[in-house]
């Protein structure tokens, strides 16, 4: 034992307070860093001299700097995190359809079908009257400009949400090429035993992100680089990634699949890409869907009656009286067929017969009008349709009004026909149960949003930087290196003695 050894301990003691107020200092400097985790000095006493008396210390070891950080708590943030991120997502994208149908409202769908209905009502009681056959005319063009615009805007949801999908899916492919990039980083700086703190709080901010647009699951590897898993699907593997993207096997249902695969779909990965696609193939398909099923049933039920109608002429059968604005013509056909067939109608390309639109006269009240010029059972029989479940003239049946839309229950998608009933209940069926889904959805958001923010509370409880906190360890490791000091001062002096005693 020597005067030296005291000046050794003295000194492992500076440099491991040194160490303490310099990583407090990082802590406090990060303190609304996103993704920075509290970071502690790891120390244990240095190995003893031994003596025949004795064994005597000599000073302290710093064996690492480690992250305050729970695997666990990493885990439950990022399951509630993807949870959350998909919930909202799906209440704003139902919401966006919802407000597409804008019902209840006075100048929707729906409102402009019960005009059309009182219109020939309203011809009805003046089966002769060109003014009533000019309102007609009008709510006619109406019904078919709304559904017209109807059908646009959700095609141009439609492609907002795959433009949103090929966002997400480029940022969750960047996130996983970072989380790989990372890996190599933090493998070779970790060679010497020690961690690389700063590097796996990027890496794991990198998979806090993720977690929000796909269910990610972490299996960290001895090395120290992690294999990220998005569902059941490897997508980081140590300094390799794979990339996400929409299947090429060129169905109608847009699918994911790995690049290395692309004609291979894969399993759900949850999250925002997932809602993302699940409601590009699923509500929002399913809505125009409904609304061309809405649009077709119309023109096939009035077209059905108008084509009894005689003008006078005698002429049959009489115009249709709505058409394919393409074509100018009306035939029966599947509404969803790719590509479509000319003369279907659907939401998109309904309007009323150029002829009607000429010339108002040609809109038939009667179907006997050379023997019964003030005859109206055609226009009755339009205004029956308001809640008829079949168009009928005459007590003799010309179509049911039934609903071919598609079964997305099956897969591959089919189709169906649903029981016989009026256009009413139809569309106020379809805008009741997107309004039950708008708010179910809001209910899993607020409830998601919640279990994620508590999961976030027990993270930060570990991780987070408490500024407070850090002060005291600041003061005490402060007052730690003044005392170390003092040990160096009278180690100083008890060696200035032995020299003044030579």
């Amino acid at each position: 034992m020597s005067l030296t050894s005291i000046f050794s301990v003295a000194r492992t003691a500076l440099n491991y307070q040194q160490a303490v107020i310099q990583t407090a200092g990082h802590n406090i400097a990060n303190a609304e860093t996103e993704g920075f985790s509290r970071q502690r000095v790891d120390a244990q006493a240095a190995t003893p001299q031994r003596f025949p008396y004795g064994s005597i210390g000599t000073g302290v070891a710093i064996d690492d700097i480690r992250r305050a950080r729970d695997v666990l708590l990493d885990q439950s943030y990022r399951r509630e995190a993807s949870g959350e991120g998909a919930a909202t997502l799906r209440h704003e994208l139902l919401g966006s359809v919802e407000q597409v149908l804008g019902e209840p409202s006075d100048d929707g769908l729906s409102a402009a079908m019960d005009a059309f209905w009182s219109s020939w009502s309203e011809l009805a009681n003046q089966p002769t009257s060109q003014a009533a056959r000019s309102v007609v005319q009008q709510r006619a063009r109406n019904v078919a400009t709304q559904l017209n615009t109807m059908d646009a805007r959700l095609t141009e949801l439609r492609a907002q949400t795959a433009t949103r999908l090929d966002n997400a899916l480029t940022e969750l492919n960047g996130l996983a090429q970072s989380v790989a990039e990372l890996n190599g980083r933090i493998v070779s700086a970790e060679v010497g035993g020690q961690s690389a703190n700063d590097l796996r709080d990027q890496r794991d901010l990198a998979i806090d992100r993720m977690s929000k647009l796909g269910e990610t699951r972490v299996l960290p590897q001895r090395d120290g680089s992690v294999t990220v898993l998005l569902g059941n699907n490897t997508i980081v593997d140590g300094v390799h990634a794979q990339r996400v993207q929409l299947a090429a096997d060129g169905g109608p249902t847009l699918r994911l699949a790995l690049a290395s695969a692309p004609a291979e779909p894969i399993l759900s990965v949850g999250g925002a890409v997932q809602t993302l696609l699940d409601f590009q193939n699923g509500e929002l398909a399913e809505t125009q869907e409904r609304m061309d099923a809405m649009a077709n049933t119309l023109a096939r039920a009035v077209n059905a009656v108008h084509q009894r109608g005689n003008d006078g002429t005698a002429l049959a059968p009489y115009d249709a009286f709505f058409v394919d604005k393409a074509s100018g013509t009306f035939q029966e056909g599947d509404p969803f067929a790719v590509p479509p067939v000319a003369g279907v109608v659907t939401a998109r390309n309904i309007a009323l017969a150029a002829p009607l639109e000429r010339d108002a006269s040609r809109i038939a009240a009667t179907s006997s009008r050379l023997t019964s010029p003030a005859g109206n059972d055609v226009a009755l029989a339009m205004a029956g349709l308001r809640s008829a479940t079949a168009a009928s003239l005459g007590g003799v049946v010309l179509e049911t009004i039934d609903f071919t839309v598609v079964d997305r229950s099956v897969v591959p998608a089919g189709r169906k026909t649903t029981p016989p009933g009026s256009m009413a209940d139809f569309f106020r069926t379809t805008a009741s149960a997107l309004a039950a889904q708008v708010k179910d959805a809001e209910g899993g958001a607020a409830v998601r949003r919640t279990l994620l923010e508590q999961a976030d509370a027990r993270r930060n409880s570990v991780s987070g930087v408490n500024v407070d906190e850090e002060l005291t360890t600041l003061m005490r490791a402060q007052q730690a290196y003044a005392a170390a000091a003092k040990v160096i001062t009278a180690a100083d002096e008890m060696m200035q003695t032995l020299i003044g005693m030579i």
